[in-house]
């Protein structure tokens, strides 16, 4: 070996990058919305109110009410001569 030539410096090696962190896992707590200030009352009537009366069945069209009435002239037929 040559006494000429310098040694080559070592280069350290870079320190590898920490891990990120992973982000915290939610909690149950934080998960639930909180309560509202006042919860909702059912309310609650004194008297219930009666249940409205059915509606009345409309009439039953008669078979005259279903038949067209008749023409006002009904149609004379065409016979051809031939």
């Amino acid at each position: 070996m040559p006494a000429d030539d310098p040694p080559v410096p070592m280069e350290e090696p870079e320190p590898l990058p920490e891990p990120a962190e992973e982000p915290p896992v939610p909690t149950v707590d934080e998960l639930v919305p909180p309560p509202a200030d006042e919860p909702p009352v059912p309310s609650v009537d004194e008297e219930p109110e009666p249940p409205p009366e059915p509606a009345e069945d409309p009439p039953v069209p008669t078979v005259d009410e279903l038949v067209p009435p008749p023409a006002d002239e009904p149609p004379v037929p065409v016979v051809d001569d031939d």
